[in-house]
């Protein structure tokens, strides 16, 4: 097949350099949630972790494990974690684009790995989207017919598998290429059996193996459940998908509207079914198990298949037929695309980041209290980038670990603490894993990770030792960092909390305790009662945390005054004033 530009190809190149400069970049941000616990497990445990069957994992794990084996620190282990992921889907694109001659399957797996990636790309090791990629990689050996060689027929049967037991949508992404190959080239007795075969027997058993996960979600949809097929045929339901592709989505609904009119254009009436039959019925199987119409991670992942189906469609059926101008004119376009598409990811990340910078605020300032295990009151500590969620205890493990063993911590909050009476078992030698496990000591690896043999200790305390009034005389609040984007707006103020005392300033939320300001304009109060937030810790010393504020409406120039406020009893009266341009 006849490859785009040198100049074109130098491009698409320069595009996945970024995403690998990123993948460095934004390495502790990629560890959310099951991202986090499957590294985890790899490096604790020096092997592949596997679960539900899905033995695509195993390949997300290779490059960090890799390392390990070289005896590489922690923080160099997860930088190749998260550049394990763009290692994955570059080797498929290099095979596609230059082993199979395939322009067509290669620039395909760029924009699988890019569109429909917000949440997914913080948190890539979903098996979901490895599974996706690969199905490209299946669709090219069959129709370049290099499954006639030995090799390329094993390799075509593993890439099969791993598509299959990636995640049960997944066999629509065999089922669809297997389809349009016997369109393209007729029936082939051999190669088409073998493929049903094998499709068949992996759908047996995955349903004979499937875990109790697994088995809840398909059960979401069962006819007692208030989701259902019938939501499909509601005018408001439909309304509010339309919404959510549109606004999510808006690439990939082009790309799907303009090959359905191609294929129908060129009455290509059995592709153009297929097309359109495959995404109608993944969009309506997903929205059986789950009101699937606002923007989440899980809805993300659901509708990953879709993102294949439809840049599939597009690639061998549109761009593949177009004469050489078109096609690199195409190729641009497509770039293009992707390029907005990591602008998105990049921008969309700004709340990973804040929170990646949360964790490690708190992580450092607990190091320094001495303990390893601490408790924390979510309440206290959610901001609208927090993204709370049950692998907080293992991130904060991985993040404190990066200083050395000895400065190993775990920070789980009174959700993990009470779940199933979890306090009831934990004791000086076992601690939350995450709130569905309680592990022993002995369960880490002793070469990355060291708890102190202790309770839980808790970090959000009620109670004064002292006045208040005499506690205020020795405490200062510093503005690290201010940004706001317009007037109106709220924004967060990175503050230094500094406690000269040696009583602590609690931050049980029992007391009323929170942080606030006040806004002066041209030495005049101009605003006395700010937005409450709540302390993160109770303070020793020094600590660092962002505050809500409400900017101004009115541009000019302003004083803000960082206060602390006892809720219907007292302000603190700290007198510390930065001059600001509101414009």
């Amino acid at each position: 097949m006849q490859q785009v530009s040198k100049p074109l190809q130098i491009l698409l190149h320069s595009i996945w350099l970024l995403l690998f400069v990123m993948a460095v970049v934004m390495y502790k941000e990629r560890l959310y949630a099951d991202a986090s616990y499957y590294f985890f497990h790899a490096i604790n445990s020096g092997g592949f972790h596997v679960e539900h069957g899905r033995v695509v994992l195993a390949i997300s794990q290779m490059v960090p494990l890799i390392g390990y084996y070289l005896y590489m620190p922690l923080k160099v282990l997860m930088v190749l974690g998260s550049l394990g992921h763009e290692i994955f889907y570059y080797s498929i694109f290099l095979l596609l684009f230059y082993k199979l001659k395939d322009q067509a399957g290669g620039i395909a797996v760029l924009l699988i790995h890019v569109i429909g990636q917000l949440w997914l790309y913080y948190s890539p090791m979903l098996e979901i989207c490895y599974g996706a990629a690969l199905s490209v990689l299946f669709y090219s050996i069959l129709k370049n017919e290099k499954y006639k060689d030995d090799k390329w027929l094993l390799l075509l049967l593993v890439v099969q598998w791993f598509v299959m037991t990636s995640h049960l949508e997944n066999f629509i992404l065999i089922a669809t290429p297997i389809v349009y190959d016997i369109i393209d080239r007729g029936f082939k007795k051999r190669i088409h059996l073998i493929l049903g075969f094998w499709m068949l027997l992996g759908f047996l058993l995955e349903f004979l193996t499937m875990s109790g996960y697994e088995m809840g979600k398909i059960n979401a949809g069962s006819p007692d459940s208030p989701v259902g097929m019938k939501n499909m045929l509601d005018l408001d339901y439909l309304s509010s998908l339309w919404n959510l592709f549109s606004n999510y989505y808006l690439d990939l609904t082009i790309l799907f509207i303009l090959s359905a009119a191609y294929l129908l254009i060129q009455l290509k009436l059995k592709k153009a079914l297929i097309l359109i039959g495959s995404v109608l019925a993944l969009i309506a199987i997903v929205n059986k198990a789950a009101l699937a119409n606002e923007f989440t991670r899980y809805y993300e992942s659901m509708y990953n298949p879709l993102v294949t189906l439809v840049v599939v469609g597009f690639m061998y059926e549109v761009f593949s037929a177009q004469k050489k101008l078109l096609r690199n004119v195409l190729v641009v376009g497509l770039c293009m695309i992707a390029l907005f598409r990591i602008n998105w990811i990049w921008e969309n990340g700004n709340d990973f980041r804040l929170r990646s910078t949360q964790m490690e605020r708190n992580v450092d300032y607990l190091q320094s209290l001495g303990h390893s295990k601490y408790l924390a009151n979510k309440e206290n500590y959610q901001r609208k980038y927090s993204n709370v969620a049950w692998s907080n205890p293992i991130e904060t493990l991985l993040y404190s670990a990066i200083d050395g063993k000895e400065n190993c911590l775990s920070i789980s909050n009174y959700d993990d603490y009470t779940h199933n009476r979890n306090f009831k078992i934990l004791n000086d030698s076992n601690y939350i894993f995450r709130r569905f496990e309680i592990e022993d000591y002995s369960f880490l690896n002793p070469r990355f990770f060291k708890l102190n043999k202790e309770k839980y200790h808790t970090v959000n305390n009620g109670g004064f030792e002292k006045s208040y009034k005499e506690l205020a005389k020795n405490i200062k609040i510093e503005m690290v960092d201010f940004n706001y984007s317009v007037p109106g707006d709220t924004s967060y103020l990175t503050v230094r909390i500094i406690n000269e005392n040696q009583e602590k300033i609690p931050s049980n939320l029992t007391e009323k305790i929170y942080l606030s300001y006040h806004w002066y304009k041209d030495n005049e109060l101009f605003d006395w009662d700010g937005l409450r937030t709540p302390i993160e810790v109770d303070v020793y010393g020094q600590y660092e945390q962002d505050i809500e504020v409400h900017i101004p409406n009115e541009k000019g120039n302003y004083e803000l005054v960082p206060d602390i406020v006892l809720e219907d009893r007292d302000w603190f009266m700290l007198g510390e004033r930065y001059y600001l341009e509101i414009n």
